[in-house]
This record gives structure tokens, sequence and C-alpha cells, in this order.
């Protein structure tokens, strides 16, 4: 009679424990889930975020930067095209009229010589012209011009048109790269606000450009940039202040607008300008917190059918595993013989016949365990020094390969003495930036170990000369010049010379010849004319010293 009662009080027991284990772990796990699940999709969108606010910043300041540079490049092609520095003034006024026709977003166009004079100027209207430029802004413009810099100011506002401007500047060069004056150009600062409306998808947030001391430059809410407002205040500005390496940063923040953003900016690469976006931080976050909602509300209900599902289980299993326990306590206890009959749960009469096949397995399987230890041990010491071979091989195939790149790297650009005054750097196959810029360095160091004062550069085998290579010949000769030596370039063929021809490359200032016997003999007359001409000096000197000697003895 005790027995059975013992029985169903550990069954009974049994139950509540295991209920109160299931609806535990359930709810655990819902909540670890859940709460993962929240903390992932928080990232996620967090990252995403971040990731959408710097590609739109981004974006943005790509389009900002073009805007800057179409302008900049017109510019310097109506500097370059049309010699603004020594044209004639009609001329020269002719190509502004051209420019401001091709490009509506120039108000006024300006020629200042280098005595700070008005050599040409056209505007737009000419009945109703911003005037932006004072006399401490022409003095900036005329020494950034002295140092051949550009210049780009803040905004301005004409205080009588009321119109937004940004002032642009570039010194203009002749042909022999003297200083002869500034080209000014006002830009109307509107077209650049236009620029960040359309980049700008959504209501909600704002763009903005400023510079370094927090002034508005440009914004999508123009009253704000024509009421003189300032962003120095913001924290993304100043961290853009303080940061002059020009990388993404994503902030939570009091916008501009007064209100809690997220915000992020972009520097542009010139001016020191820097593009900022911010997104009220409930619109960037309201997706989240609406899945946070919807979330919360399904884990309650999972908890309450989970628990319901706990109890019902803990009744269901309780009593054919305490009957399986008190046999395997018997099977632990060595009866290895013994042979389980336990009717359940179709996992439970798995159990049951698990415990007879591994009752019978455990002495087969204790033999044998260690004769596979042993096998599986001296497989792995095999394996390993097996790896350990192939890396050492791989080691010294990877150091023979770098080597063997080294030396294609040296003979790919060679420079071979020809005299005692001329080196030729035969050139062949592609030319890329890389080896671009060994070609450069080869050419200065070996100039400099020689003290050459010809470098003869034979392009014959180049297949192709684009705008790249020949910005770097140009840039070649520039140093050979400082060297204090001469740059020939040998082997244009048709085909390359009508490619040059049609990028509209300048290569007036670099000499060419046809083949390397011709300049070789034309260096050869020329080394004997300077040393004639050498003799011929040195021997009037000592015809000269020896009568002020005669004239001297007489007195």
């Amino acid at each position: 009679m005790n027995t059975p009662l013992t029985s169903r009080h550990s069954s009974r027991s049994l139950s509540l424990l295991l209920a109160l284990v299931l609806i535990s772990l359930n709810v655990l796990s819902l909540s670890i889930s859940n709460a993962l699940q929240i903390v992932s999709n928080w990232q996620v969108h967090r990252n995403g975020l971040i990731a959408q606010q710097q590609s739109l910043a981004h974006g943005v300041a790509v389009e900002v930067q073009t805007f800057l540079d179409a302008r900049w490049n017109m510019l310097n092609t109506a500097i370059r095209m049309s010699d603004l520095a020594t044209a004639p003034v009609a001329h020269r006024v002719e190509a502004l009229q051209r420019l401001l026709a091709l490009d509506p977003s120039f108000e006024q166009v300006t020629i200042l010589d280098e005595k700070r004079f008005v050599v040409a100027a056209v505007s737009q209207n000419r009945w109703r012209t911003p005037n932006f430029v004072d006399t401490a802004l022409v003095e900036e413009i005329m020494h950034q011009a002295t140092l051949r810099n550009r210049y780009v100011s803040s905004l301005r506002i004409d205080g009588a048109t009321g119109e937004p401007g940004i002032i642009l500047a570039l010194p203009l060069v002749d042909s022999f790269e003297n200083s002869r004056g500034a080209l000014i150009a006002t830009v109307n600062a509107r077209f650049l606000w236009d620029v960040l409306k359309r980049q700008l998808p959504f209501r909600e947030g704002i763009a903005y450009i400023v510079n370094r001391d927090g002034d508005l430059l440009a914004c999508t809410d123009t009253a704000r940039v024509l009421g003189g407002s300032t962003a120095v205040d913001i924290p993304v500005v100043q961290a853009f202040a303080r940061d002059r390496s020009g990388s993404l940063q994503t902030l939570h923040y009091t916008g501009l607008t007064g209100i809690e953003v997220v915000g992020s900016y972009e520097a542009l690469r010139e001016p020191a300008w820097a593009v900022v976006v911010e997104v009220p931080r409930t619109v960037a976050y309201r997706d989240i917190v609406n899945d946070i909602g919807v979330s919360a509300l399904i884990l309650l209900g999972a908890v309450v059918v989970s628990g319901g599902i706990g109890v019902y289980l803990a009744r269901w299993l309780s009593a054919p595993l305490h009957r399986l326990t008190r046999l395997a306590e018997r099977i632990a206890s060595g009866e290895r013989d013994l042979r389980v009959a336990v009717r359940g749960p179709r996992e439970v009469e798995i159990l049951a016949h698990a415990f007879d096949a591994m009752t019978t397995q455990l002495e087969q399987n204790l033999e044998t365990l260690e004769q596979r230890v042993a096998e599986r041990t001296a497989d792995l010491q095999t394996a390993l020094d097996r790896v350990e071979a192939q890396a050492q091989e791989q080691a010294r195939l990877l150091e023979e390969i770098a080597q063997q790149r080294q030396v294609i790297r040296e003979l790919s650009v060679p420079v071979l003495p020809v005299t005692d005054q001329a080196l030729v750097m035969p050139l062949v196959g592609a030319i890329d930036t890389e080896r671009l810029a060994d070609i450069q360095d080869r050419a200065l160091h070996t100039l400099q170990r020689s003290r050459a004062r010809y470098l003869l550069v034979d392009i014959t085998g180049v297949p192709v000369v684009d705008s790249q290579v020949a910005q770097g010949l140009l840039a070649i000769n520039a140093m050979c010049r400082l060297l204090g030596a001469e740059m020939v370039l040998i082997g244009i063929r048709p085909e390359v010379a009508q490619t040059i021809v049609g990028l509209g490359m300048n290569l007036s200032s670099l000499r060419t010849a046809a083949d390397l016997q011709t300049i070789l003999r034309e260096i050869t007359r020329r080394d004997q004319g300077r040393a004639t001409r050498n003799g011929e000096a040195n021997g009037n000197i000592a015809q000269n010293r020896a009568l002020f000697d005669l004239s001297g003895s007489r007195d």
C-alpha cells in the first residue's frame, strides 16, 4: 500500500516541476528570442539608418562637388582655350559672353589685371548686376592668384538686389606661366540651392551646406539662409570643424530646426565645405518603434499559449519518465543485462530501446575506444605534418613570386645611357597609373645620379596615349626642367598623334623628335657647338689678359 502512494506522490512532484520548467523555459526562450530579435532589428535598422544617412549625404555632396567642379572646369577651360591672360580686350569680352551663354548660373564674370584694374567684365543683366566684390575681397583674391591658388568665398547677399551669390576666382597665367591677374566669376547661389532640393527625397528632413566657421551657404529651407541663420552651435557642424579628414559621421543632437534629429555630414573635396543631412528622430525610428510594440504583443500571446502547453505536456510525460528513471538507475548501478519495458509516448519508447542498445554496445565501445583514439591521433599528426610542409612550400613560393615581381617591375621601366649627356627610356606596353608613377620615379632618380642633361623618352611601343598618360609625360617634362635637364619625346606614331590632338591636349611645351638617331645627332652638334664657343671664349680671355699684362709692364 505504501509503495503506490510514494509512486503517485513522486509522479505529482515531477509533473509540477516539469510544468514549471517547461513554462519557465518557454517564457525565457521567448523573452530571449524576442529580445534578441528586437536588438537585432534595432541594430539592423540603426545600421540601415546610418547607411541611408551617409549615402544620402554622400549623394548630395557628390552633386554639390560636381556643380562646383563643373564651374571650375568651365572657367579654367575659358582661360586656356581663349587665352584670357594676353588676348585683346574685345576677344576677352567675347569669350566671357560665351561663358555666360553656356552657363546661366554665372551672374557676372570679370577679369582683373595684376594692378587690380578691371580689364573686361560682362553680366547676365547689365542693368541689374549684383555687386558682391569689395576691396578686401579683391585683395584676398589677388593674393591667392599670386600663390596660384583657386579662391571661393562664403555666401554673400547683395544689398541692392537681394540675390545670393558665391565668388569663384582663378589665377590668370600666360603661356610662360607668368601671373596676369585673376578671373572672377559670381555664381548665383540659388542654382546650388536647387541641387539640394532635388537630392533630398523626403519632406521631413533638411539638408544644408556649411563651411568650417558654421556659416550657412545653402539650405533646403532658403528662408534660413536669407535670414542670416548660422549653424555654428550644431554638434555635427562642430564635429566637421574638428575633423579635417572629411570622414562620414552620424550623430543624435538638436538640429538646425530646433528638434531632435539624426544627422550626417560629408566634407567636400574642395572647398572646405560640408553637406549636412538631418532627419527628425521620431521619423527616423518610427518603424522600429512600431515593430517593438508588435513584438511585445506577440510575446505576451506566446507566453500564455506556451504555459498551457507546458502544463499538459508535464502531466502526460511525468508517469513514464518516472518509471524510466528508476530503470536507468538500475542500469547505472551495473545491471547491464536488464531489459527495459516502458510504455508511453513514442519518444519514451525510443529512449527505452536506446537504453537496451546502449547496454549492449557499452562494453564493445570500451574495448575499441582506446584503439580508435590512437589511430585518430596518428592520422591527425600525419595531417598536421603535411599541412606544415605545404605551408612552408607556399611561403617559399610567395617569396619567389615577390622577388620575380620586383625584377619584372624594374625591367619594365629601363633607363639606358647612350652618351655622357643623354639617357634613353624606351617604354613598351600599356601605361597605367602605377606604372606611370614608376616611370616618373625612375626617370628623376636616374637623372639625379647620372647628371645627364637630356632624357629621351621613346614611346614607339606604347599602343595608347590617353589624357592621363599625356599629363604624366608633361609632369615628367616639368620635373626634368627643375633638375636642369631637358626631356625629348621620341616615336610619336600617327595614330597616337591623332589621339592627342583629339583629346585637346597642349603639348607645345614638350620637345619631340622623329627617332633616336635624329635627336642624338642634334645633341652631338649642340655639344660640339657649345665646346667650340667655350674654346673661343677661353681664347679671348687669355688674349685680353696678355694685353693687360703688357700695358702694365709699360707703365
